[in-house]
C-alpha cells in the first residue's frame, strides 16, 4: 500500500497543476501598431547650369583629296624618294616628271614662227613707207596733169596713163597694209600655240599642291604615262572633317540653347562646341574642333542628322605617344557641347516612373506628382514643373508606392554626384555636394 501511494500521490498532484496552470496564465499587455518608416534615398533639387551635350561617332575623312592626272602624255623620266605610300609631303614638294622633249621642240618652233613673224612685219612696214611715199608723188603728178590738161598742154591719154599708176600704187599700199594685218593676227594664234606649249611644258613636272600624304601610287619611273591617266592619290593634311550620326532628339535641346531663346529653329547647328575623341587601350586623345555643317537630309531609317566638325592642322597638332595623327577611316567619338542653360531643375533618370516623380513632403510622407519634362539626356532630365527647388527627390526604386506612405530619407550623394556631373560636365563641389 505504501508503494501505491508514493506513485499515486505525485501523479495527481501534476494532473492537478495541469488543471490550474489555464487559470493562473495572465493574458499580454496590448500595444497599439506602430507605422514602419520605408527606407529611401533621396537629395535637395538645386538650380543648375545644365550644359546640354550629345555624343555621335564617325570617321575622318580629308577636308580636301588630291588625284595626280597626268595632263599630258609621256614616259615617267624621275618619281621622287618620298613618292611612297604613307609619305607627308610639304607643299610645292616635287613629286614626279615626265619627258618634256617633245614638248620644248614645239615650244622652239612656235617660239621661231614668232620671230619670222617679227620680221616679215618690220619688212613689211619699211615697204610700205617706201609705197605711201611713192602714192603721194603719183597724187601730185596725177594733179599736175589734170592741170595741164585742162589748159591744153597736156594730152587725155597722159591723163589716164596717171591714173592708172596711181590706182596701182594704191593697191599695193592696200596689199602691204592688209599683209600688216594678216600679220599680226598670226602672230595672235601663235602667242596662244606658245601659252599652250608653255602650259604642256609646265604640266611635265607635277608638284604637291598643298600638304598631303601619299595614299597610292599607281605608276613607276620609266612607265609611260597616258593623257587623263590617274599617276597617284593624296590626302591633304591641312584639314580633317568627322561627319558623325545624332539622333534628331538629341540635338534638339542643344540647338535650342544655341538659338538663345528655347525655340527650336531651322536645322542650325552653329554656336556649338565640338570635341572629337580616340579612345585608345591606355589612354584618350582629344582634339578640339569647329563645327563645318549639317548634312542635307535625315536618314530615313536611323532618323539621325550628319553634323561634319573640322580640325584644322591634324598633322600639327599630332603629339608622339600622347596624340596620333588623324588619318582616313579612323573611327573617333564627337561631342558637341551647347551654351550653358543657367537655373534648370535637373533630376536623374532613374527617378522619374512614367511621367511622375516621389517627393518627400510634409512629415516625411511620400508625395506623387506629375513633372513636365523639357527635354532629357543621358542620366538626367531637365523639367519645366512639378516640383521646386529645395524640395527633396527620391531616388530609389519604391516596388509599391503609395501616397502619403511614411519614409525614412537617406541623403543620395553618390547618384546627385552623377546627375549633376552629367547635366553640368564637371564635378560638384564639396558643398553643393551636401
Amino acid at each position: 500500500m505504501k508503494k501505491k501511494l508514493l506513485i499515486l500521490l505525485p501523479l495527481a498532484i501534476g494532473l492537478a497543476a495541469i488543471a490550474a496552470a489555464p487559470l493562473l496564465k495572465t493574458k499580454p499587455a496590448q500595444e497599439e501598431p506602430k507605422e514602419r518608416a520605408q527606407k529611401v534615398r533621396a537629395f535637395k533639387a538645386t538650380p543648375l547650369a545644365v550644359v546640354p551635350r550629345a555624343v555621335g561617332y564617325g570617321t575622318v575623312k580629308p577636308a580636301r583629296t588630291w588625284d595626280a592626272v597626268a595632263e599630258v602624255a609621256g614616259q615617267v623620266v624621275w618619281k621622287a624618294p618620298a613618292l611612297k605610300g604613307g609619305q607627308a609631303v610639304a607643299a610645292g614638294t616635287p613629286m614626279l616628271r615626265i619627258e618634256d622633249a617633245d614638248y620644248r621642240l614645239a615650244l622652239a618652233r612656235i617660239e621661231a614662227g614668232l620671230s619670222s613673224s617679227e620680221v616679215k612685219d618690220k619688212t613689211t612696214r619699211a615697204s610700205l613707207a617706201i609705197a605711201r611715199k611713192d602714192l603721194k608723188l603719183l597724187r601730185d603728178d596725177l594733179d599736175r596733169k589734170k592741170t595741164l590738161a585742162a589748159k591744153g598742154a597736156a594730152s587725155r591719154t597722159a591723163v589716164d596713163a596717171a591714173e592708172r599708176q596711181l590706182l596701182n600704187a594704191e593697191t599695193q599700199v592696200q596689199n602691204l597694209e592688209n599683209a600688216l594685218l594678216l600679220n599680226a593676227a598670226e602672230r595672235q594664234a601663235l602667242a596662244a600655240e606658245k601659252a599652250q606649249a608653255e602650259l604642256n611644258l609646265n604640266r611635265t613636272a607635277i608638284a604637291a599642291p598643298f600638304p598631303v600624304r601619299i595614299t597610292e601610287v599607281k605608276i613607276g619611273e620609266a612607265q609611260y604615262a597616258n593623257k587623263g591617266q590617274l599617276l597617284f592619290i593624296a590626302d591633304g593634311l591641312d584639314v580633317a572633317e568627322i561627319e558623325a550620326q545624332f539622333p534628331i532628339g538629341i540635338l534638339r535641346p542643344l540647338i535650342a540653347a544655341a538659338s538663345g531663346s528655347g525655340e527650336v529653329p531651322a536645322v542650325a547647328v552653329t554656336g556649338l562646341e565640338a570635341k572629337v575623341r580616340l579612345r585608345a587601350a591606355t589612354h584618350m586623345a582629344e582634339w578640339s574642333a569647329r563645327i563645318d555643317r549639317a548634312a542635307g537630309s535625315i536618314d530615313p531609317e536611323t532618323q539621325s542628322l550628319g553634323v561634319v566638325v573640322a580640325i584644322d592642322d591634324p598633322a600639327g597638332q599630332a603629339m608622339p605617344g600622347k596624340r596620333p595623327p588623324l588619318l582616313r577611316n579612323t573611327f573617333v567619338e564627337v561631342e558637341l557641347i551647347a551654351p550653358e542653360m543657367a537655373d534648370q531643375l535637373a533630376v536623374p533618370l532613374s527617378a522619374i516612373h512614367a511621367g511622375k516623380i516621389y517627393v518627400v513632403g510634409t512629415d516625411s510622407r511620400l508625395e506623387i506628382r506629375d513633372v513636365d519634362v523639357a527635354f532629357s539626356q543621358r542620366g538626367f532630365a531637365v523639367l519645366r514643373g512639378g516640383i521646386g527647388a529645395g524640395e527633396m527627390i527620391v531616388t530609389s526604386d519604391l516596388p509599391s508606392a503609395v501616397p502619403g506612405m511614411l519614409l525614412e530619407a537617406q541623403e543620395d550623394r553618390k547618384s546627385k554626384r552623377r546627375m549633376v556631373e552629367a547635366a553640368t560636365g564637371k564635378a560638384p563641389s564639396p558643398e553643393k555636394d551636401r
